[in-house]
């Protein structure tokens, strides 16, 4: 079993689904990622909170893959031993 992608912020959760929006011809993925940060700053606790909800579900997410990960690693050592 691969390794579960890590869970993200919730600025990244809004960062990859607004990038499009900042992309500008000639700009570097630095200037991008400077553009959101600053629009980011800018939004309001409540604008900010939709994204902080998705980052908690992508956490659970995340601590679920693991844990399926480690039982599965511990099943498989089992069956070696055995």
């Amino acid at each position: 079993m691969e390794e579960p992608k890590p869970a993200q912020t919730s600025f990244f959760l809004w960062m990859n689904e607004n990038r499009d929006r900042f992309y500008q011809p000639g700009m570097t993925q630095a200037d991008v990622a400077k553009a959101a940060g600053e629009e980011w700053r800018r939004m309001s606790s409540s604008e900010k909170a939709k994204w902080g909800e998705k980052s908690v579900e992508d956490k659970e997410r995340y601590i679920h893959e693991m844990n399926e990960k480690r039982e599965q690693g511990e099943k498989e050592e089992g069956e070696e031993e055995g």
